[in-house]
């Protein structure tokens, strides 16, 4: 296999890489794509790996190209070796994790990463390779903080948001909250008691800290 990284912290590389460290039983061939350039907007890029332009991709031993995080992250789940599944061990367990993964997905990162794409930093990287909608910013601020009010009380007696261990649920919402985090300065206050602990929590992770930086060429776990 194939992982088609980025040598920029965007929360969707970074989302995968904190995956793959997390989840253990890997092996993979990790090509960096120049996305602090744009390369993945690059026709090469566009006409042999994703269509669309976006990082990561994994390209499996028969050719085929899997695009969208959560896709390739449940795709290396099930192919790991050995370790324990980030998605859940039973029918029980995977319905509840994928239903925390959609609700930190859309009531959380894309509102916060869309207020992001609405401002003129974002309009300076995209150079006009993505249509972004600055004037629903307001909008999508009171979006993702609603949803990170819920997820504080959801959180009430919880280490992680789908119960007592890490699933895709929290490598979803932290890898995307710790990309960003940065960036946009209202994310995670600490009257959020919760969710800042949470976040605290997932910091002192040993994955957590090696998230930022792309993978090596070859990645063993």
């Amino acid at each position: 296999m194939i992982l088609y990284d980025a040598n920029a912290p965007g929360p969707n590389p970074v989302t995968v890489r904190l995956f793959v460290m997390e989840r253990g039983g890997l092996s993979l061939d990790v090509v960096t794509i120049d996305l602090a350039n744009l390369a993945n907007r690059a026709k090469e890029y566009r006409t042999t790996v994703n269509a669309r332009g976006e990082v990561p991709a994994l390209r499996l031993d028969d050719g085929r190209v899997i695009t969208e995080i959560t896709a390739i992250c449940g795709y290396l789940d099930q192919v790991a070796r050995d370790g324990r599944s980030l998605f859940g061990g039973t029918p029980e367990e995977r319905a509840e994790i994928q239903m925390w993964v959609r609700r930190v997905d859309l009531g959380i990162c894309q509102p916060f990463v869309t207020w992001w794409r609405g401002t003129e930093a974002a309009e300076g990287f995209y150079r006009s390779n993505r249509v972004l909608f600055p004037e629903a910013m307001r909008n999508n601020r009171i979006l993702a903080e609603t949803g990170l009010n819920q997820l504080d009380d959801d959180l009430e007696g919880r280490e992680f948001i789908a119960g007592d261990r890490i699933t895709m649920a929290d490598i979803l919402l932290y890898g995307f909250m710790g990309a960003m985090i940065g960036l946009i300065p209202w994310l995670n206050p600490p009257g959020r008691q919760n969710v800042a602990a949470w976040f605290a929590r997932m910091s002192a992770r040993e994955a957590s800290k090696q998230m930022m930086s792309p993978l090596p060429g070859r990645f063993e776990n």
